[in-house]
């Protein structure tokens, strides 16, 4: 299995960093991220920060580590913030 480089990964906490927000989405519940998103995968990456991340290490697998590890990290914060 291959991992993401150092550099993809700050490319990714940069943008998920950037997506997180507190609004009130119902009476009670929040949501995390803007777009009243609970957790962001690999589809919410603007497509010139996925060919970013692409153009350092292009994998067959690419799209499912992006996709993991946004996933993890996103369950990771919603817990954190929840």
């Amino acid at each position: 299995m291959r991992n993401l480089t150092a550099k993809q990964k700050k490319i990714i906490d940069t943008y998920i960093n950037s997506q997180i927000t507190k609004e009130n989405t119902w009476e009670r519940e929040q949501s995390v991220f803007k777009g009243n998103l609970n957790y962001l995968d690999a589809d919410c990456l603007p497509s010139e920060l996925y060919a970013q991340i692409e153009a350092i290490n292009d994998t067959e697998i690419l799209y499912q580590e992006v996709n993991r590890y946004m996933e993890d990290k996103s369950q990771q914060i919603y817990n954190k913030l929840r």
